[in-house]
């Protein structure tokens, strides 16, 4: 290990939360209507998933967070997507429609509906535990987006995830 790197590395997470900041003050953050409609369904299913079997674990969650850095999420965007997680917890969304809402823009079968996809599956398989009610809620979401059951099952088998 480098002598002071946690020093640096601490540099680079203010570095970022500063430019972050910035984004949003300069009007940079907000994500446009298709934008905010991703990740509003991303992170409201992940939400739902995540409380599927009673409790979001510590896995889950980090995951989310996880997500956003990925995808590079501004303040504002992260903001949509926390509020979208908290609604997919609390049930207050509506799966058939979210997932209506999401492939009336990206098709059935796209990349984005893949992407989708594996984000769901890395979030069920984020703590190693596979409940029921988890798997037939990726199945029908799989099914929604062109996903078949058996690349569901594969894409678990992969996490080494059983149900």
């Amino acid at each position: 290990m480098i002598a002071g790197s946690d020093r640096f590395e601490g540099f680079g997470g203010a570095l970022n939360d500063i430019r972050l900041l910035l984004t949003d003050l300069l009007g940079l953050g907000k994500p446009d209507a298709e934008k905010q409609m991703v990740i509003e369904v991303f992170f409201g299913l992940m939400g739902y998933l995540a409380k599927a079997d009673r409790l979001v674990s510590s896995h889950e969650s980090n995951l989310a967070n996880g997500v956003m850095d990925e995808i590079n999420l501004s303040l504002a965007a992260r903001r949509i997507a926390m509020e979208a997680f908290d609604r997919g917890m609390r049930k207050d969304i509506h799966i058939k429609a979210e997932l209506l809402r999401f492939t009336d823009v990206h098709a059935a079968g796209s990349p984005e509906a893949e992407r989708l996809h594996e984000v769901l599956v890395r979030l069920v398989a984020s703590d190693a535990r596979l409940n029921p009610n988890e798997y037939d809620l990726m199945k029908q979401v799989g099914q929604a987006l062109g996903i078949s059951p058996e690349i569901l099952d594969t894409k678990l088998a992969d996490y080494t995830l059983k149900r």
